[in-house]
């Protein structure tokens, strides 16, 4: 597969985090304020986060907090792990009061998140997630739910953020509802970001096929992203597919390879 690289990109603005601002249950409600919140701290520098939990209910409940590292797999899931797991955690440096509350109904309760980043020799960016759960509630004859929530922190080191990514491989094959394209971006920097781009399928260098590929796929520092893409169905011969990828930095990547429709 050819990569290269194109040049004069439009910056990505942040996207809303991909992870529910607000949850309802059973006649649970929780809010959280913020649910993204991105900060630039020197290393050695503490900082207190507000976090605001309202109860949008009318019913009382009990609610508890938990901090975890996260990352996002090739498909776009989450995944989850205790905080200090990951190299790129920040609640390893983070401490919350209270850590649990009761919250009666139509009300709020603010929650101070502390930061307290170590000095040394630090780089890029560094990311977690505060969960803010309720406790189930159980009634007879019916199943046990609860309401959770989440604030997701991304913090950066000033002058030490590297934005980078290449095309790793691309693949295409035919499938029952037209040809199957798969495009896979690898995030080469030390920080998250966001994609959007095309592919174009060429025979004999005229364009036979665009595709749009999904806006907005949140890639986390030193991951991956798997983007499939349905195009229309092709005549038996050879082609080429062209996939150029914008990921807000200074140049756009691209990828190319040939393949035999069948």
């Amino acid at each position: 597969m050819k990569h290269y690289r194109l040049f004069g990109t439009v910056m990505l603005i942040g996207a809303l985090a991909l992870m529910p601002v607000s949850a309802y249950s059973d006649g649970l409600g929780l809010d959280v304020s913020p649910a993204k919140l991105e900060l630039s701290m020197a290393p050695g520098s503490t900082y207190n986060v507000p976090v605001t939990v309202h109860n949008s209910t009318g019913i009382a409940t009990h609610v508890q907090a938990a901090m975890v590292d996260f990352g996002v797999a090739r498909n776009g899931d989450y995944e989850f792990a205790k905080a200090g797991a990951r190299n790129d955690s920040l609640m390893r440096w983070a401490s919350i009061n209270p850590r649990e509350f009761d919250l009666p109904a139509e009300t709020t309760q603010q929650i101070r998140l502390s930061l307290d980043v170590p000095p040394g020799s630090l780089n890029g960016e560094y990311a977690g997630i505060v969960f803010f759960q309720t406790r189930p509630v159980r009634r007879a004859g019916a199943v046990a739910f609860s309401a959770r929530v989440a604030t997701k922190i991304y913090m950066t080191i000033p002058g030490t953020v590297k934005i980078d990514g290449a095309i790793a491989k691309m693949s295409a094959s035919s499938s029952a509802v037209g040809e199957l394209y798969r495009v896979l971006f690898k995030n080469l920097g030390n920080a998250h970001v966001y994609l959007r781009g095309q592919l174009e399928v060429q025979k004999d260098g005229a364009a036979v096929d665009r595709i749009t590929l999904p806006s907005e796929e949140l890639v986390e520092r030193g991951g991956e992203r798997l983007i499939e893409v349905t195009g229309k169905h092709l005549p038996p011969g050879k082609y080429q597919a062209i996939s150029t990828i914008d990921y807000g930095g200074k140049s756009m990547t691209g990828g190319e390879i040939n393949f035999q429709a069948q």
